[in-house]
């Protein structure tokens, strides 16, 4: 009755299995039906079998659904980044069940990474266009800004903004990447400046100014939002439209156009689309 199946055809089914292991699996009588030692190390072995069926089902089914799985991305080296670093820290607080798994180089090496499907899921700085193999997902609308201690002795955190003019003889440490660009904007400024210090990394920058040892000049999307009781952070501001345009910038969420991506990775992609504040 509780199997839904005519005694006859049970009876067959227990005679088949015995059939098959060789053994005799229960001891019948008139009254009832008991386990021989052989059908118990069946009935221990079966149990077990079908709670792992369960686990793989419901691990399966959470992995298909994106609940869990594995996200790889590519990532530029331009780290902290508090817009960046909410959006995966979010992610994750929904999403506890999925791993991420990064690779922190180049714009120019992540789009390698993706064509060749190592990674799924890029957030990269692209001059101008977006390449026509790739969709942006999301951009992430930055700016350079100087950050530094309050007591610094050469920048006020009273200010809205900060001259690019006011940084003549200040030591500045920035990261490689915007190297080009903050050389061309002291140029067109015409400010003598000071680099202290130039790394592949955002982390050394923020080290040295964090010490005291030098201003850090960096994109924040935010700039408030890097700002602290020890630290301030203040967008660059220039009178020339062409420097001003220089002082912009963004990092777009990229994906191969017309790529099929996991489910984890989806689930990434479509929180990222519905987190446009963060």
């Amino acid at each position: 009755e509780q199997l839904h199946i005519a005694q006859p055809a049970l009876s067959n089914q227990i005679k088949q299995f015995e059939k098959l292991y060789g053994a005799e699996l229960f001891i019948r009588s008139t009254r009832k039906m008991q386990l021989t030692d052989a059908g118990r190390i069946l009935y221990g072995k079966a149990s077990g079998i079908a709670a792992l069926e369960d686990a793989a089902a419901k691990e399966i089914s959470a992995c298909a659904e994106g609940s869990e799985g594995t996200v790889r991305i590519g990532m530029t080296q331009a780290y902290p980044d508090v817009s960046v670093t909410e959006l995966l820290l979010g992610f994750h607080r929904e999403n506890p069940g999925i791993m991420f798994e990064f690779y922190e180089l180049t714009s120019a090496s992540i789009l390698e990474l993706l064509k060749n499907e190592l990674a799924e899921v890029g957030i990269v700085r692209l001059p101008g266009v977006t390449p026509p193999f790739l969709t942006e997902q999301r951009r992430i609308e930055q700016r350079l800004c100087v950050c530094a201690r309050r007591d610094n002795p050469w920048i006020s955190p009273g200010n809205g903004s900060v001259a690019v003019t006011s940084l003549a003889d200040v030591p500045l440490a920035i990261s490689r990447g915007f190297a080009p660009t903050v050389s061309e904007i002291l140029q067109r400024e015409d400010v003598s400046a000071r680099i202290f210090s130039v790394s592949t990394s955002r982390m050394n920058p923020m080290m040295w100014a964090r010490d005291g040892s030098a201003v850090a000049v960096v994109c924040a999307g935010d700039p408030a939002r890097e700002t602290d009781g020890e630290m301030f952070c203040l967008p660059l501001s220039a009178d020339d439209e062409d420097t001003r345009k220089l002082l912009l910038a963004h990092r777009s969420i990229v994906t191969v156009k017309d790529r099929i991506l996991s489910a984890a990775a989806q689930r990434f992609i479509d929180y990222c689309r519905q987190n446009q504040q963060l």
